[in-house]
C-alpha cells in the first residue's frame, strides 16, 4: 500500500469527507428539523452544531498536523493518551458506528424505491432481502480495491453535489419571505422551550456531520498528510451551508405542523408542493444517488478502521489479511456480517430509520470526545506535540477543551439512557480485546490494568442494567 499511484490526492480526501456527510439525510432534513423545532430553534440549533462541529474539525486537523505519525485513525489518539483498553472501545464503537451509519443508508435506500415499489415501505423481510442485496453489493465493489472504490465515490459526490445545488436554487426560488415569520419560536404549536427544542434536533444534527472524520479515517492512504486537515475543513463546510440552507428555506415554503408530518425523503415533498410531480422524482433520484455514494464512502471506512485498529495492536491479527487488490478483505468481511445482523435489528425497531440515525449518533460520540480530551491531554506534556510554540499549544487546549464540551453536551441531549443501551454492544467486544492482548502482549503483561478490569466491570454492569429495561419495556430502540 506504499504505492504513491494508489493513494489519494485532496480532492479525494474531500469526495471522502463531503460523501460521508452528505447521504440520504439530507434528502429528510426538512422533516427531522421540523419534527420538534421551529424555524428559530433550528437556526440556533444550526449556529451551536456549526461551531461546535468547526471546532471537533480543527480537533482533528490540529491532531493530524501535531501528530501525523497517529495515522491510524481517530481512535489511535484514545490508545495513546488513554490506554490499550479505551482505545479498543473507543475503535469498537467507531467500527460499530460506521457499519450503523451503512443500515441507515440501506432503510433511506429502501424507502427511495419504495416509491416505485410500495412493498419495500412495510420494512418486512423485504426490506431485509433489499438492504442485505446492497451490503453485499457494495462488499464486492470495495473488494475490488480502494482505489478504485474511492475513485467511483468521487464521480458519485460530483453529481449528488449537482443535484443538491439544483435543489437549493428551487428553494431559493420558491420560498416565501413572509412565511418565515410563521411561528417563528415554536409557541403557538407547543413544541415547549427555545432550549427544548434545539436539544430535540442535536442528534439529527450530529447525524448529518458523523463522517467528517473520514479523511483522518483514511489518513494512511493520503498522498500527502497535510491534505488531510484541509480536507476535512473543505468538506464539512460544503456540508454544513448545504445542510442549513435545505432545512431553514423549506420552512418558507411548508409550514412547521406541515414539514414535521412529511414521509421520507421530506424534501421531495417540499419541491413536490412548491413547483410539481416532476422535482419529487428528481429528489428520489438524487437520494438513491446520494446515498449510494455515501454507501461506498462508509464501507470504505468500515473496512478501513478495523484493519488500521489491527495495525497498532488493537484489535486481532486476523483483520490484517487483505486480498490482491490490497483491500483488507478480512475487515470488510466482517464489517459486512455486521451490517447483515444490524439489517435484521433494525427493521424490528418501531421508527426504522430513527433508530438507526441515533445509536450511529451516541455510538460515535465517544471518538470525539476522546480526540478533544487528547489534545488537551498532550498540551499539557512536554514533548507530546511536534510543537513547542506556547501560543500554538494554548491554541490546541482551547480547540480541544471546546470540542471536549460540545460533545459532553451532546451526550447529554442525545438522551443517556440510549448511551446506556449501547454498552450491550461495548460488553460484547470484550472478547476480542482479550484475543487482541493476548496475541500483542509482552510476556508477563496483564491483559486488564486493575483501572481497566473495573471500566470492564462497569461496562458489563451498565449492559446488564439495559437489558433489563430493555425487558421491561423501560427503554427502546
Amino acid at each position: 500500500m506504499a504505492d504513491t499511484s494508489k493513494k489519494l490526492g485532496l480532492g479525494g480526501l474531500v469526495a471522502i469527507v463531503f460523501g460521508s456527510m452528505i447521504g440520504g439525510g439530507i434528502f429528510n432534513i426538512s422533516q427531522n428539523m421540523a419534527q420538534g423545532a421551529g424555524l428559530g430553534a433550528t437556526i440556533i440549533s444550526w449556529i451551536i452544531s456549526g461551531v461546535g462541529v468547526l471546532f471537533l474539525v480543527l480537533n482533528f486537523k490540529m491532531l493530524a498536523d501535531a501528530r501525523p505519525d497517529l495515522n491510524a485513525g481517530i481512535y489511535q489518539y484514545a490508545k495513546e493518551g488513554f490506554g490499550n483498553y479505551v482505545g479498543f472501545n473507543i475503535a469498537w464503537g467507531y467500527w460499530l458506528c460506521a457499519a450503523m451509519g451503512n443500515v441507515a443508508f440501506a432503510v433511506m435506500l429502501n424507502d427511495s424505491f419504495g416509491e416505485f415499489f410500495p412493498v419495500l415501505l412495510h420494512h418486512g423481510w423485504q426490506t431485509v432481502l433489499f438492504g442485505s442485496f446492497f451490503i453485499w453489493a457494495m462488499y464486492f465493489l470495495v473488494a475490488r480495491g480502494v482505489k478504485a472504490a474511492a475513485a467511483l465515490n468521487t464521480l458519485v459526490t460530483i453529481v449528488k453535489f449537482a443535484a443538491l445545488i439544483l435543489i437549493v436554487i428551487i428553494l431559493f426560488i420558491s420560498f416565501k419571505v413572509g412565511a418565515l415569520s410563521y411561528d417563528f419560536w415554536g409557541h403557538a404549536t407547543d413544541l415547549g422551550s427555545i432550549g427544548a427544542q434545539v436539544k430535540s434536533t442535536m442528534l439529527v444534527t450530529l447525524w448529518c456531520f458523523i463522517g467528517v472524520e473520514g479523511a483522518v479515517v483514511m489518513s494512511a492512504h493520503a498522498r500527502n498528510s497535510k491534505d488531510v486537515g484541509k480536507a476535512g475543513v473543505i468538506g464539512f463546510l460544503l456540508a454544513l451551508v448545504l445542510y442549513a440552507l435545505i432545512s431553514i428555506l423549506s420552512y418558507g415554503i411548508m409550514h412547521q405542523p406541515d414539514l414535521a408530518k412529511l414521509d421520507d425523503p421530506s424534501v421531495a415533498y417540499v419541491l413536490k408542493h412548491a413547483v410539481g410531480n416532476w422535482a419529487y422524482t428528481f429528489v428520489v433520484l438524487s437520494v438513491i444517488v446520494s446515498v449510494i455514494g455515501g454507501w461506498i464512502a462508509w464501507t470504505l471506512m468500515c473496512a478501513q478502521v478495523p484493519y488500521t485498529a489491527a495495525q497498532v495492536k488493537i484489535l486481532p491479527k486476523s483483520f490484517l489479511r487483505e486480498n490482491k487488490a490490497s483491500t483488507p478483505i478480512y475487515a470488510l468481511l466482517i464489517s459486512s456480517i455486521i451490517m447483515q445482523v444490524f439489517m435484521i435489528m433494525v427493521v424490528m425497531a418501531k421508527s426504522v430509520y430513527d433508530a438507526a440515525i441515533d445509536i450511529t449518533g451516541v455510538m460515535i460520540l465517544p471518538a470525539y470526545l476522546f480526540c478533544g480530551l487528547y489534545l488537551v491531554r498532550a498540551s499539557f506534556m512536554k514533548g507530546e506535540l511536534k510543537t513547542t510554540d506556547p501560543k500554538t499549544i494554548n491554541k490546541y487546549r482551547v480547540i480541544g477543551i471546546v470540542s471536549s464540551l460540545f460533545c459532553f453536551w451532546l451526550l447529554y441531549a442525545g438522551g443517556l439512557l440510549l448511551l446506556l443501551v449501547t454498552s450491550i454492544f461495548y460488553l460484547v467486544g470484550i472478547y476480542f480485546y482479550v484475543v487482541a492482548r493476548k496475541q500483542n502482549r509482552t510476556e508477563g503483561e496483564p491483559i486488564f490494568s486493575n483501572a481497566e478490569r473495573w471500566l470492564a466491570w462497569i461496562i458489563a454492569a451498565c449492559a446488564v442494567i439495559a437489558v433489563i429495561l430493555l425487558a421491561m419495556g423501560k427503554a427502546e430502540l
